[in-house]
């Protein structure tokens, strides 16, 4: 009979030993991780508690200049995150509670949410965003302009440039711009509103002593084609561009000429100017 219950005494010591509270480890090493010292309004908050311990249990709480604004029950995250929509001092405090109901407690370094308008200065606009704009609001805005195809032509004689649209009335997308060389004054280039309506390989001069590779006619005599060859289209005799020279054509380099003749449809609308 003693050795009976010697065993059974043996046996309650040998469970309450072995029993998970009684193993249960100590809360220690608590820190909070804080991600960012500062951060900007509209984006998250993120914290993560590191400790040591088992079945530890975390209760968050999120101040904003020393006020409590949020709190969220005992859970088993270790992490913590919270939006932010206001400037202001943020912290958080955590109790972690372990499952003997031992609670340690710690808070966070602060961070500095401040309003990512009044920090990041304006965004300065390059000359060619600029020329971009001004060029798309022309054709979209001030003229209006329609095209019977998904492209659109802008000759600005003023500048020597050929603009390059693509998409549709009132939505043009500037596409691809060109130096050209315009009209001379006795022989200006033509002003208005016309359209592509039919293009050859080669175009020859009236005397023959010159030609130019592939024409691409808008209106009468007027076409848009290369820098000008010898008359048999061998050497280049005359290349200047970004000038007011011709009789009237537009004249373009090689590769722009090609990307007309290539890739511009009958009835593409053309506006000079």
């Amino acid at each position: 009979m003693i050795k009976f219950k010697s065993c059974v005494l043996y046996l309650l010591v040998f469970i309450f030993f072995l029993s998970p509270t009684s193993y249960a480890q100590p809360i220690t090493n608590v820190q909070i991780v804080t991600e960012k010292q500062t951060e900007f309004t509209g984006n998250i908050l993120r914290f993560k508690a590191l400790s040591e311990g088992s079945n530890m249990k975390y209760k968050w709480s999120i101040l904003k200049d020393s006020c409590v604004i949020y709190t969220k029950d005992y859970s088993e995250s270790n992490v913590f995150e919270y939006p932010v929509t206001c400037e202001g001092i943020y912290y958080v405090g955590v109790s972690i509670k372990d499952s003997d109901g031992n609670i340690v407690t710690c808070e966070s370094e602060k961070v500095s949410v401040v309003d990512k308008i009044k920090v990041e200065p304006p965004k300065v606009k390059t000359a060619e965003e600029i020329e971009i704009e001004s060029v798309q609001a022309y054709v979209n805005e001030t003229k209006n302009l329609t095209s019977q195809t998904d492209r659109l032509i802008w000759v600005n004689t003023e500048k020597n440039m050929v603009y390059v649209f693509k998409g549709k009335a009132k939505e043009w997308k500037l596409e691809k711009k060109m130096l050209c060389t315009d009209g001379k004054d006795s022989t200006p280039t033509v002003k208005g509103n016309f359209s592509v309506n039919s293009r050859a390989p080669w175009l020859t001069s009236y005397n023959g002593k010159v030609k130019a590779k592939y024409k691409v006619n808008f209106y009468g005599n007027y076409y848009f084609h290369s820098i000008l060859f010898d008359s048999k289209g061998t050497k280049v005799v005359d290349s200047r561009l970004g000038k007011s020279l011709s009789h009237g054509c537009v004249r373009l380099s090689v590769e722009n000429a090609k990307w007309i003749y290539d890739y511009i449809p009958d009835k593409t609308a053309v506006h000079v100017s």
